[in-house]
């Protein structure tokens, strides 16, 4: 069975977030071994890891629910970035509640791995929009 238009754009949307925060990975990872030696290292991985979770989960939601109504799909985009917060929120939550953790990871080189996760990310998805073949036309009535 042939995927429809909207899995199609919506999985190559997907694959560009991909391939664009592999490119913020690999600056983070240098960023964070510049900052801080391997602690700088993990810490930036880490960073970067949570920025495509909390992409690569929306934009799965996207791909699964690209068929469905906008009503539909606006509901389960707004659920996913509920959830997707309210996993940040936890993990903020840790952090505060456990600062030992936090005592392992360089802050400067977490917070740069997210920054260049996002940004990498972003500039995927751009650039694979860019490519998409959209029509902007309204097919004729049969």
């Amino acid at each position: 069975m042939t995927p429809s238009p909207n899995r199609v754009r919506a999985t190559r949307l997907f694959v560009g977030g991909l391939i664009g925060w592999h490119g913020g990975l690999v600056l983070s990872a240098v960023v964070g071994a510049v900052l801080h030696g391997v602690a700088g290292l993990l810490s930036g991985v880490i960073g970067a890891a949570l920025a495509v979770a909390y992409y690569a989960i929306g934009q799965g939601v996207q791909m699964q629910y690209a068929d469905a109504s906008p009503q539909t799909l606006r509901t389960v985009s707004i659920a996913s970035y509920v959830v997707r917060v309210s996993i940040l929120g936890a993990l903020l939550w840790a952090s505060i509640v456990w600062p030992g953790v936090m005592a392992l990871l360089d802050t400067r080189a977490l917070f740069a791995g997210i920054v260049l996760g996002v940004l990498g990310w972003l500039t995927g998805l751009v650039v694979a929009f860019r490519r998409l073949r959209v029509p902007t036309f309204d097919e004729p009535s049969l």
